[in-house]
C-alpha cells in the first residue's frame, strides 16, 4: 500500500479504497490558508498517477466544513505594498492559487466527494462546486460572502456559475445572504440533505458503495470525457479575476477588511425597511 503524503493542516485517512482529507484547523473553522493550498495541490499530484485511491472525500474538522479564506492571511494582503507599474501585484497573485487548486481538484481522476456541515462560506463553496458529489447536513449554513467584505468571489465565481447556473450565482453574490442546506440542494449546489451526524455517515457510506461499483478506470475516463463536453474553465477568466480582486482590495475592501476585523459594519453597510403603502 503506498504511503500517505504528509501534508500541514490536512488529516489523510485512508479507509479501503477511499482517502478521507480532512481541514484540519478546526480552531479557525478550518479557513482555506496557504498551507491546505498548497497541501491540496500537492495531493492532486500525488493522485494523479495513483489508482489504488478511488475516491477522494472532502470535509472538516471539528463539526463545520469550511469558513472561506483564513482572515489572518487576508489581513496580510491587505497590507501588502503597491507593485511597481509594470509588475505583477502580489495581492493577485496570492488570490489566483486558490484557481489552481480548484483546477486540479476538478481534474483528479477520482470521484471527489464533498461533506458538508456547520458552515460553508466564501472559498468553501468553491471546493463543493467542483465536486462530482456534495452531501450537506440540514442545518449547514451557506453564503457567498465575499461582496460584504468589498472584494468579489473571484477564483470560485467561474465553478460557481457552472455548478448553479449564471442567475442563482449572481443573486447569491450579489447579496451576500446566508442560506440553507434545503436552498443550497434546490439550486444544485449540494446533490443530497440529510439530518445529523448519522446521516452523513449513512449518506456518504451509501455513495462511496455506489462509486465502488464502478471500475476506476472508466470513471477517471468518464471525468475527462465530461470535462472535454463542458466548456472549460479559461484559465485567463481567473487570471483576470485576480486582478478584479486585487483592484477590489486595495480599493474599499481594505475598510470592509478593517470592519470585519473590528466587527464593525462597513462604511456602504445600507439597511432598509418595508415600504409603506400610500
Amino acid at each position: 500500500m503506498t504511503a500517505l503524503p504528509d501534508l500541514d493542516d490536512l488529516k489523510l485517512l485512508r479507509r479501503q479504497s477511499a482517502l478521507v482529507v480532512t481541514l484540519n484547523r478546526p480552531q479557525a473553522k478550518n479557513a482555506i490558508n496557504f498551507a491546505i493550498m498548497n497541501g491540496l495541490m500537492a495531493l492532486c499530484d500525488w493522485l494523479e498517477g495513483n489508482r489504488e485511491i478511488r475516491m477522494l472525500v472532502l470535509r472538516g474538522a471539528g463539526g463545520s466544513f469550511c469558513a472561506g479564506g483564513d482572515i489572518k492571511e487576508f489581513g496580510e494582503m491587505v497590507m501588502a505594498a503597491e507593485p511597481p507599474a509594470s509588475a505583477a501585484d502580489p495581492i493577485a497573485r496570492s488570490n489566483r492559487v486558490f484557481g489552481d487548486v480548484l483546477l486540479k481538484l476538478d481534474a483528479i481522476p477520482q470521484a471527489l466527494v464533498t461533506v458538508v456541515e456547520g458552515s460553508a462560506f466564501g472559498g468553501a463553496n468553491g471546493f463543493i462546486s467542483v465536486s462530482d458529489v456534495a452531501i450537506a447536513e440540514a442545518h449547514t449554513r451557506f453564503s457567498l460572502s465575499e461582496t460584504t467584505l468589498g472584494v468579489p468571489p473571484a477564483q470560485i465565481g467561474p465553478f460557481m456559475v457552472r455548478r448553479m447556473g449564471l442567475y442563482n450565482a449572481r443573486r447569491l453574490a450579489l447579496t451576500g445572504a446566508h442560506f440553507g442546506a434545503q436552498e443550497a440542494c434546490r439550486i444544485g449546489l449540494v446533490d443530497k440533505v440529510v439530518n445529523g451526524d448519522a446521516g452523513l455517515e449513512g449518506a456518504l457510506a451509501e455513495t462511496l458503495s455506489y462509486i465502488g461499483r464502478c471500475e476506476p478506470e472508466a470513471n477517471a475516463a468518464t471525468k475527462a470525457i465530461f470535462n472535454r463536453a463542458e466548456t472549460p474553465i479559461d484559465p485567463a477568466q481567473l487570471d483576470q479575476a485576480a486582478e478584479d480582486f486585487a483592484r477590489c482590495l486595495r480599493g474599499r475592501g481594505r475598510e470592509g477588511a478593517i470592519a470585519f476585523a473590528q466587527k464593525t459594519t462597513p462604511p456602504w453597510l445600507e439597511p432598509f425597511t418595508a415600504m409603506k403603502q400610500a
